[in-house]
C-alpha cells in the first residue's frame, strides 16, 4: 500500500473533526437558546450568527493548538478529555471578557451569561460525544473489516517496548480499522544508515506504508537525526520513539509514554506554492507586527537613547539561509553597543563541546551584568531587543519561525546533521526558543532546530507563534 494511505487517514480524520466541530457548535449554541428561552428566536438571527462564528473560529484555533484535529486523539482519552474541557473554558473565558470590556460590540453577540454557559456545557457534550464515539465508530464502519483497504504499519526495533508501543495502535479503533499493526521486535543497529536500509528493507518485504521506530539508549542524536533523513527523503511516514526524545520537553504527547517520547513526521514535501504562501505569511505577520508594535518600539527606542550613551539599534553579522551573511538587528542592550565577541566564542566553543545550558543551578550563560543596562536587562528578559528582527522577516533575511541565526564564527561547530539549519531561513522564534531557550545542552538544541528542518508546516509555524507570546511575556530563559 502506498505511503499516501497512512497521511490519507489523518487528512479524513482532520476533515471530518473540523466539520463535525462546525455542527457541534452551531447545535450547541441554539439548544443553550432555545433551553434558557423557549425558542430559537429569543436573539436576532445576527447575534446567533456572529456568537456561532467567534467560537468556531475559538474552538478551531483552539484545536489546532491542542492537535485535537490529529487522529492520534483516539490513542489517549484522559488526555483528549483534559484537553478539550481546557480549551472550552479558554475559549468561553475569552468570549464574556470580550463582552464584558468591549460593550460597544455586543449588537453583534449574544450577551447573555446563561446562554453562553449553556452552550460551553452543550458543546463539551456534543463534541465529547462525537470525537469519543462516533468518529470512531464511523470509521470502523467505513475501513473496518476491509482488509483489501487496510495498510501495513511496521513497529520495528526495542524488544522491550515493541508490545506496549503495539497495544497502543491496537487498541485504538481507528488505527485498528485502517491499519494491521505488523510488530517487529528486532534490536536496530546503531549505525544510522544500517538502521535505515533495514527498516526500509523489512517495510518492503511486508509491504507497509508506515513505520513506527523504537529507539533505545544506545542510540545517541546523531543516529537518531542521520536515520530520520534518510527515512524521511524515502517519503515515507514514520514515528518516532526513544527515552532521549522525552527529556526534550518537545514530543508528540499522544503517542508518547511517561518515559518514552515520540515525534511524528507525516508532511508530505513541500511544493512550492506551500513555500510561496509562507513567505506570503512571513510579509503579512511581520507588517502587522511592525504597526501593532509600533509604540512599544517608539517606548523602548526612547528608554534606550535617554538611559545610556549609543544607538538604539545593534546590528551583528548572522549567517542565513545557504550560509549567506546578513545584518542581525537587536535593540542596543549594553553600555557601548558591542559585545565581547571573544569571550562569547570561548563561552560558544564551552557549550558545544557538552557543556550543559544549566549547571550548579545557575543559567551557564556569559556573565556580562556589569555592561548590560538597566533597560538592557528588561528588554532582554522580555525579549523585546528581539522585535527588531520583524524588520529582518519583512526584507526576507530571516522567517516568523525557524532555526536562530548564527554568528560566523560558530559555524565550526556545527557538522553532519546539524548544518541542515541552514538549508532554510533563520527565525524570529521556532522549536528551541519555544520548548528550550538555554536550559538545553547543545546537541538536544540543534536536534530541535533539526526537527523544524524536516517537519515544518503552517500549523506548527502557528502554534510556535501563538506559544512563544507566554514564553516572551513570563521571560522563560531569555538570554
Amino acid at each position: 500500500m502506498a505511503a499516501r494511505r497512512t497521511l490519507s487517514l489523518n487528512s479524513r480524520y482532520y476533515m471530518v473533526a473540523v466539520i463535525a466541530d462546525v455542527i457541534t457548535v452551531a447545535a450547541a449554541l441554539a439548544l443553550a437558546v432555545v433551553i434558557r428561552f423557549g425558542r430559537f428566536s429569543a436573539f436576532p438571527f445576527t447575534e446567533y450568527l456572529g456568537t456561532a462564528s467567534f467560537f468556531m473560529l475559538g474552538y478551531y484555533v483552539g484545536s489546532v493548538m491542542e492537535n485535537l484535529y490529529s487522529v492520534r486523539t483516539t490513542l489517549n482519552r484522559p488526555m483528549l478529555l483534559y484537553r478539550t474541557l481546557r480549551m472550552a473554558l479558554i475559549v468561553t473565558g475569552a468570549f464574556m471578557l470580550m463582552i464584558f470590556i468591549f460593550k460597544e460590540i455586543r449588537p453583534v453577540f449574544i450577551d447573555s451569561r446563561i446562554v453562553i454557559v449553556f452552550n460551553m456545557f452543550f458543546w463539551l457534550v456534543l463534541t465529547l460525544s462525537s470525537k469519543l464515539m462516533i468518529l470512531p465508530n464511523l470509521f470502523r464502519y467505513l475501513y473496518g473489516g476491509k482488509r483489501s483497504t487496510r495498510s501495513n504499519l511496521l513497529v520495528a526495533g526495542n524488544p522491550a517496548r515493541n508490545r506496549n508501543i503495539t497495544s497502543l495502535l491496537r487498541n485504538s479503533s481507528i488505527y485498528a480499522s485502517d491499519h494491521r499493526v505488523i510488530q517487529w521486535p528486532e534490536t536496530l543497529p546503531v549505525d544510522a544508515d544500517e538502521l535505515a536500509d533495514a527498516v526500509l528493507n523489512k517495510m518492503d518485504e511486508r509491504k507497509c506504508s508506515g513505520a513506527v521506530i523504537l529507539f533505545d539508549e544506545r542510540h545517541d542524536f546523531n543516529s537518531i537525526a542521520e536515520s530520520c533523513i534518510k527515512l524521511n527523503a524515502s517519503g515515507i511516514p514514520f514515528v518516532i520513539y526513544g527515552p532521549r526524545i522525552v527529556k526534550l520537553g518537545y514530543f508528540d504527547p499522544w503517542f508518547s509514554l511517561s518515559d518514552y517520547g515520540a515525534l511524528t513526521f507525516l508532511r508530505k514535501r513541500k511544493r512550492s506554492l506551500q513555500i510561496s504562501m509562507r513567505r506570503f505569511s512571513d510579509i503579512i505577520l511581520s507588517a502587522l507586527g511592525l504597526i501593532l508594535l509600533s509604540p512599544v518600539f517608539l517606548a523602548t527606542a526612547l528608554a534606550v537613547k535617554l538611559t545610556s550613551r549609543g544607538n538604539v539599534l545593534f546590528k551583528q553579522e548572522r549567517v542565513g539561509k545557504q550560509l549567506k551573511p546578513f545584518g542581525f538587528l537587536k535593540f542596543r542592550s549594553m553600555k557601548n553597543g558591542n559585545a565581547n565577541a571573544e569571550a562569547h566564542r570561548k563561552y560558544f566553543k564551552d557549550y558545544a563541546d557538552g557543556k550543559t545550558a544549566m549547571g550548579n543551578g545557575e543559567t551557564f550563560k556569559l556573565k556580562q551584568s556589569s555592561r548590560v543596562t538597566l533597560i538592557g536587562r528588561i528588554i532582554r528578559k522580555t525579549s523585546i531587543d528581539e522585535l527588531p528582527q520583524l524588520v529582518n522577516v519583512l526584507k526576507g533575511e530571516m522567517a516568523m519561525v525557524g532555526p536562530r541565526p548564527c554568528i560566523k564564527y560558530e559555524l565550526e561547530h556545527y557538522s553532519g546533521w546539524q548544518r541542515r539549519r541552514f538549508n532554510i531561513k533563520p527565525g524570529l522564534t521556532g522549536i528551541w526558543q519555544v520548548y528550550g531557550r538555554s536550559r538545553l545542552p547543545f546537541d538536544e538544541a540543534q536536534f530541535l532546530d533539526f526537527l523544524y528542518t524536516i517537519d515544518s508546516s503552517h500549523s506548527l509555524d502557528f502554534k510556535l507563534i501563538m506559544k512563544t507570546i507566554p514564553v516572551v511575556l513570563f521571560g522563560k530563559g531569555g538570554l
